[in-house]
């Protein structure tokens, strides 16, 4: 999924790159041309305005657009969690520490990414396997995730 929003990074050197370009307009206009300061402060406004409305297409179109991969990974989750409390392995506290587990949900977010688009070199059931020791509760439920993947998996074509 695109994503349209920027990093902060770019939206300021871009502002950067806009002030210059204005004061260096403002520059030549008030010593080439002689243009009163009052004529040409109204320009100074520019980058501001440009910026702003940037920005907030970026973030709506972001908000719009990427509304339908929300849902999907919602589904794809609430599925594995259904199978889980299904098996009856896990305890409360195991769901909590593993929502708590920055490295389970980064993987989560690659096992998303494997049921939606595919293996890639990148990222692989395999590299996703071999992410937890044994025997702890994040490989218990890393298992229940490539079961998912692997029973749902598409065939290529």
């Amino acid at each position: 999924m695109k994503r349209f929003k920027k990093p902060l990074k770019f939206y300021v050197i871009t502002f950067v790159i806009l002030s210059l370009g204005i004061a260096g307009y403002s520059i030549y206009k008030i010593l080439v041309d002689k243009t009163p300061i009052e004529e040409v402060s109204s320009l100074w406004a520019l980058p501001i305005i440009f910026i702003v409305i940037y920005y907030g297409s970026d973030a709506l179109l972001d908000k719009m657009f990427n509304k339908k991969k929300e849902v999907k990974e919602d589904i794809f989750i609430n599925e594995i969690v259904k199978r889980m409390q299904d098996a009856n392995e896990f305890l409360v506290e195991d769901y909590r520490r593993l929502q708590n587990n920055q490295k389970f949900q980064e993987s989560l977010k690659i096992a998303y990414k494997i049921f939606s688009e595919g293996e890639s070199k990148l990222y692989t059931i395999d590299k996703l396997s071999r992410k937890f020791k044994k025997d702890t509760i994040e490989s218990k439920a890393i298992d229940y995730v490539i079961d998912y993947i692997i029973e749902t998996k598409k065939p290529m074509d």
